[in-house]
């Protein structure tokens, strides 16, 4: 059964651009404005690449505003325009100074690789991670395609169960656009143990916990953090994500001291990405 992912999309996309780093497309510290011409110089020219990957880059998160949801959130926008419109704010705090959790980050770093590739990123994802990992039930959910097996998202009311509200597929993009199956998510977590995708000193980059969150550390798209066994006692490191998106709640969870992996699907009530 086909779920959508909410964030759980955010370490596909820091995948690809780690990948465009290995070849020498991207360069982490390089600025915003370097990768997007467009985008505003005053504010692009302060962040960089890891700002954007690791949510420190002090910009406003388009889920936060007070009208997103209400107003914005079922209407189909092209992806420059969005990036003008709602991820172009004027700066929360300086780059780096803190850790704030961000969609707009992840928007804009699936700007970046449509900008640098000359594709979509959708067709980007489909070449450089789903098919070469073997993963077919996985990919960016359209809501008018007819997917087979696609499960619906519920949210529940004081009357009882009712459909999710309709979320235009566009918005959520490379921060929480894509379907995929508990299967195809075991497949993904195979894949991150080989050389495959990505060489191994770059996935410890990617590992890295590179800023205090969530009560352990974020890394580029995955929350990084020790957990101890309660039967052991025995610390074991933790590579996680939740996602939530409206009808929808996930997690993948990797415990990569003993390759275990637990992932968690909801279609009833979700958070927003």
């Amino acid at each position: 059964v086909k779920f959508r992912l909410g964030s759980i999309t955010k370490q596909f996309t820091s995948m690809v651009i780690m990948q465009l780093v290995a070849e020498g497309k991207i360069k982490l510290e390089a600025k915003l404005s370097d990768y997007l011409p467009y985008y505003r110089k005053d504010t692009g020219e302060k962040i960089t690449v890891h700002n954007l990957l690791v949510h420190n880059s002090g910009i406003p998160s388009y889920t936060g505003l007070p009208n997103f949801f209400e107003e914005i959130s079922r209407n189909p926008h092209p992806v420059k325009e969005f990036v003008e419109k709602f991820c172009s704010g004027d700066l929360e705090f300086e780059p780096g100074a803190k850790f704030a959790y961000n969609n707009s980050g992840y928007f804009l770093l699936g700007a970046i690789i449509e900008e640098i590739t000359g594709k979509t990123y959708e067709e980007v994802l489909k070449e450089r991670i789903f098919v070469p990992a073997g993963m077919i039930d996985t990919g960016y959910d359209h809501h008018e395609t007819l997917l087979p097996n696609r499960a619906a998202g519920y949210q529940i009311t004081l009357d009882g169960y009712e459909n999710a509200p309709y979320l235009d597929m566009g918005l959520p993009y490379a921060a929480g656009s894509l379907y995929s199956t508990v299967e195809d998510l075991y497949l993904w977590d195979q894949v991150l143990y080989t050389e495959k995708l990505l060489s191994k000193d770059l996935k410890e980059v990617m590992f890295t916990p590179h800023v205090a969150a969530f009560g352990g550390h974020y890394g580029y798209g995955w929350s990084i953090s020790e957990k101890t066994m309660p039967d052991s006692k025995e610390k074991k490191r933790h590579i996680s994500h939740g996602g939530g998106i409206n009808g929808f709640n996930t997690l993948i969870d990797r415990q990569v001291d003993d390759r275990h992996l637990v992932v968690l699907f909801n279609n009833t009530p979700g958070g927003n990405l």
